[in-house]
């Protein structure tokens, strides 16, 4: 055979794997963009990067509270239905984003980090990409998703938590609603952490995911 190793990714991708409706989504995205109003972290006209374009249901909602939107996938077919729809989309690879440093306001994915082959790589294009102080957010599966065999990057909060530090990004609130299609909502800033902060390491780590443990079955901010 002479697939290539996406090609064999995005045609595993598309045979009968369950995938959130755009309903859902858009409500997803809405419970997003209410935090970000209610905790002054809303840019008005913001710019973002809505990895995993999907069916575009997250992009129109998005460009109805006036954010410029830049959706990616490794899906052909939803590049072009995203441009049917009048959505700037690109056929990009989240591990290697060809965006400029510091350009977006927000990157967001729902149901898409987890299917990451190379979590170092990802989170390093999306800290780069995002200005100072940018807001990287996502809906993540339970780690009970891990039967799942398209999902190769699944962490419990703990472990999402440890990736987010290490690339500078400080968890500014995490949601659980058990049962639900895409059960955790991260929302982390990027940031410079002090001197004070690096040299504690794990301790900080712990204080971190000790919110986490508390909050452990309802919403709530670290």
């Amino acid at each position: 055979m002479n697939d290539t190793f996406w090609e064999i990714f995005n045609r595993n991708m598309n045979s009968g794997v369950h995938h959130t409706t755009g309903g859902t989504r858009r409500r997803d995205v809405e419970h997003l963009i209410y935090w970000l109003y209610t905790h002054n972290k809303f840019v008005h006209k913001g710019h973002i990067l809505n990895v995993g374009i999907g069916d575009g249901e997250e992009a129109k909602f998005w460009r109805e509270h006036e954010w410029s939107v830049v959706g990616i996938t490794n899906s052909r077919d939803e590049v072009e239905y995203a441009k049917k729809l009048g959505i700037t989309a690109y056929k990009m690879d989240m591990h290697q984003l060809t965006f400029d440093d510091n350009v977006f306001d927000v990157v967001y994915g729902h149901d898409t980090i987890e299917h990451s082959i190379s979590p170092v790589m990802m989170f390093t294009q999306f800290r780069r990409v995002l200005k100072p102080g940018g807001i990287l957010a996502f809906h993540y599966p339970t780690k009970d998703d891990a039967y799942n065999w398209t999902h190769w990057f699944m962490e419990d909060p703990k472990g999402i938590v440890v990736w987010l530090y290490k690339f500078g990004l400080r968890l500014l609130y995490w949601g659980y609603t058990p049962g639900d299609t895409c059960d955790h909502l991260y929302i982390a800033e990027k940031t410079d952490f002090t001197p004070e902060e690096i040299s504690l390491g794990a301790n900080v780590i712990d204080d971190m995911t000790a919110g986490l443990k508390r909050l452990e079955g309802r919403n709530g901010e670290t």
